[in-house]
């Protein structure tokens, strides 16, 4: 029994060699499929555009905030334009602003 399992693991060892050795010399006939992916580029939010998401979702600064995993303290600074959104809350504000049921797509239940 256990030369079975020995044997069966040094053919299948020796079969992923000989197929790397085929494949490294273009010999091989493994179809492999590549996947392009593109990410556009985020826009700057400005202040304003950032009060225009959050109100036409009807939330407040404090639930804005707790959305987006930031404070509300942020939200404010924000829209006021002391600060700007960066990386992840981009994203995230890309998010909110271009699908048609943004909540949803993150798992925010309305009721």
């Amino acid at each position: 029994m256990k030369n079975t399992t020995n044997d069966k693991l040094f053919n299948s060892l020796k079969k992923g060699l000989n197929e790397a050795i085929e494949f490294s010399e273009g010999k091989s006939n493994l179809k492999l499929k590549q996947t392009s992916i593109s990410v556009p580029k985020l826009p700057n939010f400005k202040g304003k555009d950032i009060k225009n998401i959050r109100t036409k979702l009807h939330l407040t600064q404090s639930v804005f905030a707790n959305t987006l995993g930031v404070s509300e303290k942020t939200v404010e600074a924000w829209e006021s334009g002391r600060n700007i959104p960066q990386g992840p809350a981009q994203r995230m504000l890309f998010v909110l602003k271009n699908n048609s049921n943004p909540l949803d797509v993150l798992g925010i239940k309305v009721s």
